[in-house]
Order: structure tokens, then C-alpha cells, then sequence
């Protein structure tokens, strides 16, 4: 299992592409998965080995019996793309997900652990300032210790 820890400032290319800091490239095969966030303006990027994962848990809703997990599983996978990163460390954005996470030239990959997330690096910075007392509020609402 990868875990991903720390921040990269990275530059979108003309063609909507990053690249990947090369101490991540070896932890991330061919193949990778990139999705909408399902709470903030950013974009997750997932290893293919995390995304069956994800995919076996989500498999597990009872999508035939309850309208909200069918669209979550409908948005969630429909809103996701599968993506070949290059012999260079590029990784291609699709059009529809710069334009959802409002990705400008200038991106931020943060590691969330079981994936990156993707973010434009003033929406990130504008999120930092709001954190410190909703990271606390977390801490303490579900009792880590840390």
C-alpha cells in the first residue's frame, strides 16, 4: 500500500498535463484513476491498486435498493477516468476535471494517504487558512489522540 505524505507545487502544461515529482513516481504503476472530490473543489488521484479497493467498497452499497448510493456510484465512477501516466511522469487531466477543481496553471498535489489530491494552488492555500479550527473540530469529533 502507498501512502502519500507532503505538498508539490506542480504547473499544468499546455495540454493539461503534470507531472509527477519523481520520488511518487515509483510508487505509482502505469495506470492511474483520477475522480471528483466528493467534498471539496479538487481532484483525487488514486494508484490502480487503491482504486480496486474503493471499488470493492463501494460495490458493497445496496445500489438496487437505495437512490442515493446509485447516484453516488454513478457520479462517482461517471465522473472518473482512467489515465496512463507517460515515460516522462505525465499525467493527462481530462478537460470536464480541470474545469470541476477550477485548475488554473498553477496546482498543489497533497497527499491524503490512499491518494493525491489535486488542487489549484490559491483554492489550496484559501483552504489552509479556513483549516486550523475544522482540524481540530476533527480531532476531537473522533477521538485520534494524535
Amino acid at each position: 500500500m502507498v501512502s502519500f505524505v507532503d505538498e508539490y507545487e506542480r504547473q499544468l502544461d499546455e495540454r493539461g498535463r503534470i507531472i509527477l515529482p519523481s520520488k511518487l513516481r515509483e510508487d505509482i504503476c502505469n495506470t492511474v484513476y483520477i475522480t471528483q472530490s466528493t467534498s471539496e473543489e479538487c481532484l483525487h488521484l488514486y494508484t490502480e491498486e487503491e482504486w480496486e479497493k474503493v471499488a470493492e467498497k463501494v460495490n458493497q452499497l445496496p445500489t438496487a435498493t437505495d437512490r442515493n448510493a446509485a447516484a453516488f456510484v454513478r457520479l462517482f465512477f461517471g465522473k472518473a477516468t482512467a489515465v496512463v501516466v507517460d515515460k516522462q511522469g505525465r499525467v493527462p487531466i481530462s478537460k470536464r476535471l480541470l474545469e470541476f477543481a477550477g485548475l488554473t496553471k498553477d496546482v498543489v498535489l497533497v497527499g491524503a494517504n490512499t491518494r493525491l489530491e489535486i488542487w489549484d494552488a490559491k483554492k489550496w492555500n484559501d483552504y489552509q487558512d479556513e483549516l486550523s479550527s475544522v482540524m481540530l473540530d476533527g480531532i476531537l469529533k473522533y477521538n485520534l489522540n494524535i
